[in-house]
């Protein structure tokens, strides 16, 4: 019965009808954006493998010690690295000047016996160093002495330390606009002496450690690639060799550098560039593979069959370490990533290895975009991705669907690619599965082909599907399924619609609208499916009608259509 005008129970039910339509207005609205919003965006992936650490050329450390340990002498380990080069003795004890600290506001200098600074006597103890006007000041207990720039400061009986670490030898110090530098001068021996502990662990094999103070020796011949004053001068790091001072001395690496004393490789009468580094990876590089520029005869590609003894012979994202920096899982790149590190206008649907080199390292990667490509040399690619090495190996694992939205009951095709990355790969790819709102994944169907896929899956509701391979996981892409609806044919007399809705249950809502003049639509009635999803509801004229439900969760509403003639 229709309710009394004016009943203010009739207004309460007009004002919870309107509550409870926003409502459901509002959930709809929350359901399609859980939904539509993705796990990833779907795009690529880029799994990197490699092998060795270091740029490869010359000595392998690790493959030296591999060398050692199966009874080779160093001078044949070193003629194996250096082809074609060979021991030299009575090279003298000259000078060596290595840059310890530049532009810092102050230093902190100390010795356990008298010094002097720029001739002047100090005591025992510790001092700041600063720079004044043309000066250095040395500073100890509030009692200032002021030298020129540069001051020399030569030891008493005792090594001087700065910033605690002793050096051999003496310390100059320099003011430049208000900033103070440091240099060590010391001889070319515990110069070496402070090098190798650096360089080699000093636990390893005695014939290793006396190979690698030989070829410190030999690089400490080439001029440095630090400044000062305007002069070349060698840096205390990689840029040329990691120097410790006195304080990084062992007995084995100092007994090591004693008995080579004078010992340098030599090619045609002249000291060699004598380049060392960590693991080959199995086997060293050619300088004009690595770096361009002609051939060198002495740094050419051998074989490194001992190098296997290192952590980093093979790397990537199945090893305990980490060795590409800020990528999570370890060397997967998402293509957002990859697009940043390199430098590319657009985010890349593929990285691939075009062509390598002798050495087997890579000499051109390829990034190619949607309608853009670019190259990069191995070495650039490696230095802009923070590689160990140049002897690398892509992996890509994509997933493209031909539609993100399907009616339920149909089927879409996914493509893409699961290339792996060579000989230091990773395992077969796999296409997983998750339902919205699920926690777990499920492998689908066979593992895919190495290289371009393609499957066609048929999914009844809302679903993530990515790619996979080892513990490297494809960005996932959502796949969402429309409940499907439709009408049966009219049949005279035209006074009812029927039709289906898929999935099948019980009690689905549908709503029926006719369509108006202007376009809109007004709604005409409600009804519920029976047990088989199909529906019917009664009218009372011709038109165009929409039928509109949502059979359930993880599904989207679905609409049909259908024109009733006059009666």
């Amino acid at each position: 019965m229709a309710p009394i005008r004016g009943d203010p129970d009739a207004a309460g039910a007009r004002a919870r009808h309107a509550d409870g339509m926003r409502g459901l207005r509002i959930a709809a609205v929350l359901l399609l954006a859980a939904l539509a919003a993705p796990a990833a965006h779907g795009g690529p992936i880029f799994v990197l493998t490699g092998k060795g650490w270091g740029h490869g050329l010359g000595l392998s450390q690790y493959g030296t010690q591999g060398f050692a340990l199966e009874g080779w002498g160093y001078e044949a380990i070193l003629e194996h690295y250096y082809t074609g080069a060979s021991l030299a003795s009575g090279q003298p004890n000259d000078t060596v000047r290595v840059l310890l600290a530049s532009g810092r506001s102050s230093l902190s200098l100390s010795s356990a016996s008298s010094f002097t600074a720029g001739g002047v006597a100090l005591q025992a103890g510790a001092y700041s160093v600063t720079a004044g006007s043309g000066t250095v000041r040395f500073t100890r207990s509030g009692t200032t002495t002021t030298v020129p720039t540069p001051a020399t400061v030569a030891p008493g009986t005792a090594a001087l330390a700065l910033g605690g670490v002793e050096y051999r030898g003496s310390l100059v110090f320099a003011s430049a606009a208000g900033k103070v530098s440091a240099l060590n001068v010391l001889n070319r021996q515990p110069y070496v002496q402070g090098v190798v502990p650096r360089e080699m662990p000093a636990s390893w094999h005695a014939q290793a450690l006396a190979a690698q103070a030989v070829a410190a020796r030999t690089y400490s011949l080439g001029g440095g690639h630090c400044s000062w004053l305007g002069g070349p001068v060698y840096c205390p790091d990689t840029r040329d060799q990691v120097y410790g001072g006195k304080s990084a001395e062992a007995a084995a690496t100092n007994t090591a550098v004693q008995s080579t004393a004078g010992e340098i490789m030599t090619h045609g009468g002249a000291p060699i560039g004598a380049y060392f580094f960590s693991t080959s990876g199995g086997r060293t590089a050619a300088k004009a593979d690595e770096w361009g520029g002609a051939a060198v005869p002495y740094l050419v590609s051998v074989l490194d069959p001992h190098d296997d003894i290192s952590p980093h012979h093979a790397w990537g994202p199945k090893d305990a370490e980490t060795d590409c920096a800020g990528t999570s899982p370890d060397c997967v790149f998402t293509a957002a990533k990859a697009q940043t590190l390199l430098g590319l206008v657009q985010r890349p649907v593929d990285l691939e290895v075009t062509a390598r080199n002798s050495s087997t390292r890579v000499a051109t990667l390829v990034a190619r975009g949607a309608t853009t490509s670019a190259s990069f040399s191995g070495t650039t690619a490696r230095t802009e991705l923070g590689l160990r090495s140049t002897w690398f190996y892509v992996g890509v694992l994509s997933l493209k669907p031909a539609a993100t939205t399907i009616t339920y009951g149909g089927s879409v095709s996914l493509s893409g690619l699961a290339r792996r990355g060579g000989t230091a790969g990773w395992g077969a790819a796999t296409l997983e599965r998750r339902r919205v709102g699920e926690s777990a994944w499920e492998t689908v169907g066979e593992p895919l082909p190495n290289g371009a896929w393609a499957a066609t899956v048929r999914p009844k509701r809302a679903n993530d599907y990515r790619v996979v391979s080892g513990n490297a996981n494809g960005e996932a892409q959502r796949i969402l399924v429309r409940t499907r609806v439709a009408f049966l044919p009219p049949k005279a007399p035209f006074t009812r619609l029927r039709g289906t809705v898929r999935p099948a249950a019980a009690g689905i809502l549908v709503t029926i609208a006719r369509r108006r003049t202007d376009g809109t639509f007004a709604r005409v009635g409600t009804t519920r499916t029976l047990a088989d999803g199909g529906f019917s509801l009664r009218i009372s004229q011709s038109g165009t009608y929409r039928a509109r439900a949502d059979a359930g969760a993880n599904l989207l509403e679905g609409s049909a259509l259908v024109t009733v003639p006059l009666g």
